[in-house]
């Protein structure tokens, strides 16, 4: 897309004075974002955070989230001791949740944000792929509409609503850079306010279904009936509180279900993908009365650089895969030739800086994606090879025992078919039966000795079950994009904003994915994710001069001392 004519685009001048409301800045990117803007722009306005609780208690939150995460090192290294003071003068904590009408806000300090506000960044939402629906239309659907509300009330505000590529469902080829509102990935005609209704509509058959007297006459004849097996009385009181934790149990699992179908009758991998979509379409049929921005990143992965090289957290996106290929169990469901498109998380939140200084100077499109298959194509059997490449390295180094380093760090992985005979299902029905035959089919007369190997290792293979389940769980929620289906996200409206500054070009074709899978991203997740995938404990972070918000003015003031324009690996 041609940039001739457009003047280039200082995010440092567009964002400084400027006034922002962050939602989901507890998050992944959320608290990337934050902290690099901090971090670069300390001339900015003031950021309004909005989180969850109510009075003291979501200041104590933020300032738990500051004093926890890496992600805030190196604003506590730049200002070390006066980091309460630095950021106190800049950021506000505000007791909300987008999911209430008024984002939750007391009137009070929602007058003011109205009046004072330039920009909404709404990062919040539910990135569960298939749960309980109420919460995905709440948090994801109705939490848009809300601060689509508060857009519209402003007159001046605009908003940066972030989504994922992932909106697209089950399709292949080339995805554009647009809001599609008249039909579904698989061709249904749709209506966003129709379909919004409709899910309401499911969601209270479910729950009357759940309510239906013979409902619970069922479930109270199976636990009498359960109880009487085990020799115990049922009492009323235990039988009545038993059953009210089983409806709601099936409720959940009812929910969660009728959200997950409702997504695939529509084209729709699961409940996630489909929620946020049906929220893009309802603020795209107000396009007309409020300015926003979509913002769609594909997988977001460890960071380049900011806040240092590797940072991620939890156990998703690629973990699961690289994970798997790291393991005895090398074949990983994927099609070769499939994009994974994954995309650094700094890298995500450099462009988040561009689109919204492009809403804020009313130079924006209306989507955005995020990614790196359109520029800089990764296909998944190279980041297989990739994956278990860096695992040999690492095993011949750091193995457990001869066997890992002489042979599991010469053992290869490859993308296969789901089907295989060695897939992650297969093995932990093998190890499942392994884990009832230690546990129960065991001669009773044996050595004491025997018995506790037995019981050890029984431990031991029910503990690896029950890893297997969770990297199948994620493998299959992950397998429309690395085996059924072929899909290049564009990524070119940002290129309509050329960047002064270096430090926020978004630039996804300089990266060189082998070393940035072997060096960055695999220590990464080895150093921050994986660990909480093995029950072992996580690395801690924790600041010299803990930080505190102060009551501070309004108006922020310069910092005392210089800001470095980009931190060190480390």
């Amino acid at each position: 897309m041609s940039t001739q004519g457009r003047l280039p685009l200082s995010i440092r001048e567009t964002l400084a004075g400027k006034h922002i409301l962050l939602t989901g800045a507890s998050g992944f990117v959320g608290k990337v974002w934050l902290a690099m803007v901090l971090h670069h722009i300390p001339q900015v306005g003031r950021i309004y955070i909005l989180l969850r609780g109510k009075g003291r208690g979501v200041k104590e939150r933020f300032e738990k989230i500051v004093n926890e995460s890496p992600v805030f090192k190196p604003l506590h290294d730049a200002h070390e001791g006066r980091m309460s003071e630095f950021l106190s003068q800049r950021v506000e904590v505000v007791a909300g949740d987008v999911s209430q009408p008024n984002m939750g806000i007391e009137p009070d300090t929602l007058a003011r944000l109205l009046a004072d506000v330039d920009l909404v960044l709404n990062c919040a939402g539910l990135v569960d792929f298939n749960p309980d629906v109420r919460e995905a239309l709440s948090s994801n659907v109705q939490g848009a509409i809300n601060v689509g509300d508060f857009i519209e009330a402003s007159h001046h505000a605009a908003l940066l609503h972030v989504s994922t590529c992932y909106v697209a469902g089950h399709r292949d080829g080339f995805v554009p850079e647009t809001i599609v509102t008249d039909r579904t990935p698989n061709g249904t005609s749709i209506s966003a306010e129709d379909e919004y209704r409709k899910l309401h509509e499911i969601i209270a058959d479910v729950e009357a279904e759940n309510d239906d007297p013979a409902t619970e006459a069922t479930l109270r004849e199976d636990v009498v009936r359960r109880l009487a097996e085990r020799g115990h009385e049922g009492d009323y009181k235990r039988v009545t509180d038993m059953v009210t934790r089983l409806k709601r149990k099936r409720l959940r699992e009812m929910m969660a279900k009728a959200g997950t179908d409702r997504a695939k009758a529509l084209g729709w991998p699961n409940t996630y993908t489909y929620t946020k979509a049906l929220a893009e379409q309802l603020l795209a049929a107000r396009a007309d009365r409020l300015r926003f921005a979509s913002f769609r990143p594909a997988i977001v992965e460890s960071s380049i650089d900011f806040p240092f090289a590797g940072w991620n957290e939890g156990f998703n996106t690629s973990g699961p895969l690289v994970y798997l290929a790291g393991t005895w169990f090398r074949h990983v469901p994927a099609a070769a030739g499939n994009a994974l498109d994954v995309i650094p998380v700094d890298s995500v939140c450099r462009m988040l800086s561009i689109v919204a200084c492009a809403l804020i100077r009313g130079e924006n499109s209306q989507v955005y994606q995020c990614g790196s298959s359109d520029r800089n194509f990764l296909p998944v059997d190279r980041l297989t090879e990739l994956s278990a490449l860096g695992h040999r390295k690492y095993l011949r180094e750091h193995g457990n025992g001869a066997l890992e380093r002489l042979i599991l760090s010469r053992w290869d992985a490859t993308a296969a078919d789901p089907e295989h005979v060695l897939n992650v299902t297969n093995i932990r029905k093998l190890m499942g039966q392994v884990t009832r035959y230690l546990k129960h089919g065991m001669p009773e007369k044996i050595p004491s000795e025997l018995r506790e190997w037995a019981d050890d290792v029984s431990k031991s293979t029910d503990n690896g079950v029950r890893k297997l389940r969770q990297i199948e769980e994620v493998l299959e929620l992950f397998m429309p994009f690395t085996y059924e289906h072929f899909c290049v996200f564009e990524c070119r409206a940002v290129d309509r904003h050329p960047v002064v500054e270096p430090e926020f070009r978004f630039a996804p074709e300089t990266i060189e994915w082998r070393s940035y899978w072997l060096d960055i991203h695999m220590p990464g997740l080895r150093r921050w994710c994986f660990p909480e995938y093995e029950d072992k404990a996580k690395e801690t972070y924790a600041p010299k001069t803990p930080f505190r918000l102060l009551d501070a003015a309004l108006e922020p003031a310069r910092p005392s001392a210089p800001v470095p324009a980009r931190e060190e690996a480390g």
